[in-house]
This record gives C-alpha cells, sequence and structure tokens, in this order.
C-alpha cells in the first residue's frame, strides 16, 4: 500500500510525475524490512546455527539450520548497498548490529555460497559463523543496544501518537477535510555531486520553508488547516518530501485540483522548474486502502485508513532508515489547533 512512494516516476508534458516502475531503492527496502525479523529470531533463540556433517561422497560439508540460513541470506545483502543508496541515514538498529558484528569476522559465506566451502574450510567456517552469532547475541544483550531500541520504538510510539491527536484535533473544529497527498522531490541530476550532500540539504531546508511560509499565507490555496511532511533521501530521488496537507471540506471538493495546484507551486515557484511532484489523489483509485480526499468524521473507514495507511507511513519509515542525528529533524508537523472559540494566530511547524 502506498509503495509509489519510493518508485521511480517519468514527468509528462505538464511537468506532472506519471507512476512507471519499482526501483532499486524500494528493492533493497525491502530487504532491509527482512533482516530485522531474522535477527530477532536469532536474539531470542539460543539453538547453535551451524555445524558440519559429513557425506558419503563429498567428504565433510557446511550445514546449517532453517534460521541460519536465513541469516547467511540477510547477511550477503550486507550494508554496502544501504549506505550507498541512502548515506545520510542510520540503518534500524537490528540490521546495524548484524552488519556491525558480522565486519569482525572473516568468513567465506559473507561472499559466497555454503556450495563453494571445500570439505577443508568447513570447520573453521563452523566455528567463525557460529562465534559471530554469539557476539551477535551478545552485544544485543548489553544496555546500549537496549537503549537505542528502545528509542527508536519510542520515537515512531510518540509520532503516530502526536499525528493521530493532531488529526483529531483537526476533525473537532472541521467535520469535513479534504486531504491532500503529494511527493515532491527535485529533476534528475539536480544533486549532482553527492559528496556535498549536506550542501544541498540546506537548500532542500529552505525549500521546504519557502513552500511552508507560502502555504500559511494562502498560496497557492487559501485556508490550509494543517499539514505533516517527512524529508527522505534516496539514491536515485535524492532529498524529496511526503507530504500531507489539510483543507476546508466546507470550502474546497476537487482534491485531485488542489493537489495539482500545490505541486505546480512546488515545481515553479520554490524550485523554478527544477521540482517534480506526484499527486496522489490523482490515483485514489489504485489504493487498496484509500485515506485521502474528501471525507467527513463519520467516515471511519476513510478516518482509520487516513491514520493507519497513510499517517504511518510518515512515522514507520524512521523506524526502517531515518537521517542521522546531526542532518537535523525531518518530519514536521503544524501546532496542534486550539479548542473551538479560542483566536488561533499562525500555525507553525513542530518537532515530533
Amino acid at each position: 500500500m502506498y509503495s509509489d512512494d519510493l518508485d521511480d516516476y517519468s514527468p509528462d508534458s505538464s511537468g506532472e510525475i506519471v507512476y512507471e516502475v519499482l526501483t532499486e531503492e524500494q528493492t533493497l527496502l525491502e530487504k532491509l524490512k527482512q533482516i530485522e525479523p531474522v535477527v530477532v529470531q536469532v536474539l531470542s533463540s539460543r539453538e547453535q546455527l551451524f555445524s558440519s556433517v559429513v557425506h558419503k561422497r563429498s567428504g565433510l560439508a557446511f550445514q546449517a539450520t532453517p534460521l541460519g540460513k536465513q541469516l547467511l541470506m540477510a547477511l550477503k545483502n550486507g550494508s554496502g548497498e544501504f549506505h550507498c543508496y541512502f548515506p545520510l541515514c542510520d540503518l534500524n538498529p537490528y540490521v546495524a548490529i548484524l552488519f556491525e558484528c558480522a565486519e569482525k569476522f572473516d568468513s567465506l559465506l559473507l561472499l559466497s555460497s555454503t556450495a563453494k566451502i571445500s570439505p577443508s574450510e568447513v570447520p573453521k567456517e563452523v566455528s567463525v559463523m557460529n562465534c559471530l552469532v554469539e557476539d551477535l547475541r551478545k552485544e544485543a544483550a548489553g544496555s546500549e543496544f537496549k537503549k537505542i531500541v528502545k528509542k527508536f520504538v519510542n520515537a515512531e510510539n510518540k509520532r503516530a501518537r502526536s499525528i493521530e491527536q493532531y488529526i483529531d484535533a483537526l476533525f473537532a473544529k472541521h467535520s469535513r477535510m479534504v486531504v491532500i497527498r503529494l511527493d515532491l522531490w527535485y529533476e534528475t541530476g539536480f544533486f549532482r555531486e553527492r559528496k556535498d550532500l549536506k550542501k544541498y540539504l540546506t537548500q532542500v531546508r529552505e525549500d521546504w520553508a519557502k513552500l511552508q511560509g507560502d502555504l500559511h499565507k494562502g498560496s497557492p490555496i487559501k485556508g490550509m488547516l494543517g499539514f505533516a511532511c517527512k524529508l527522505e533521501y534516496g539514491h536515485l530521488k535524492g532529498f524529496h518530501f511526503h507530504l500531507l496537507v489539510f483543507y476546508n471540506g466546507a470550502d474546497y471538493r476537487e482534491d485531485i485540483i488542489l493537489a495539482k495546484l500545490i505541486g505546480e507551486h512546488w515545481r515553479q515557484e520554490i524550485t523554478k522548474g527544477k521540482g517534480r511532484y506526484f499527486n496522489c489523489n490523482n490515483k485514489k483509485g489504485s489504493y487498496r486502502f484509500l485515506g485521502i480526499g474528501v471525507m467527513n468524521w463519520f467516515d471511519k473507514n476513510l478516518v482509520s485508513n487516513l491514520k493507519a495507511v497513510v499517517v504511518m507511513y510518515l512515522v514507520k519509515t524512521d523506524y526502517w532508515l531515518r537521517f542521522s542525528s546531526g542532518c537535523g529533524r525531518s518530519f514536521f508537523r503544524g501546532n496542534m489547533p486550539k479548542a473551538k472559540g479560542v483566536k488561533r494566530g499562525r500555525p507553525r511547524s513542530v518537532v515530533v
């Protein structure tokens, strides 16, 4: 659901982006999600995952339990690809600790299959891999790792609670809203020098500040009620934003047009033609769990999908890959609306 967040796109003649094909980035993220549960299983198990067995014809051979085979597959994915595609991000703590432990050991199995291990090398490989597992379990049992995991989980839960409360507060003031969902990024080749990503990040944040300011001022659409935004980085798309914007359903109905207006404002005014965007509202029919468009507070399915699917994507991506602390915050939302009858000032961006 909402897998197009990390898909490849191509511009049509108007500058709007059209869904095209899946990318290597999405494949890497899928690998990342598969590694974490394997590591969790290894840590919760005390079994020995690797051993040797004697075959009549071939002699001594390397043997792995089903869980051991999954661990070997996770190790073969390696951390190099992730650091190449997401250089400014920290890995999920379970994935990170696996790769960190693997770097301490010299094993042929990290580069080849078990079938290529000669009988003479089997004892060493069995010993090395079992030592790696024991080191992994020892490191994960330490207080430092537990603190890191707790910090990740708490951050996700905090953001989830915050954004759900935010949506509830908006619906408390406006019984019907128009929910706009956009992906915003830059033309291919905009980030020419990977070594200067920190410099580009400064410019990207300035562009976001301009867009946020314009939306508050009513440009290109008057009356924004609130927003939530996530900044990410990918090897192919570079820096990009996943943006949610809320408008009063009593004033507007055409969500596709509203989304296009914001996308064009990003492309033409903010980035001076260098920006690109994807209008998610224009693809509502392709979503299995629809959570954008025009919705009333009593549309339980739509509101539930908005919270559980659309918004949770912005929250949960941080659990798999998050910007390193030195890059600053990557998640923004408007101020919590005040109760009815209280004069409101301009909604600012807050950290959650």
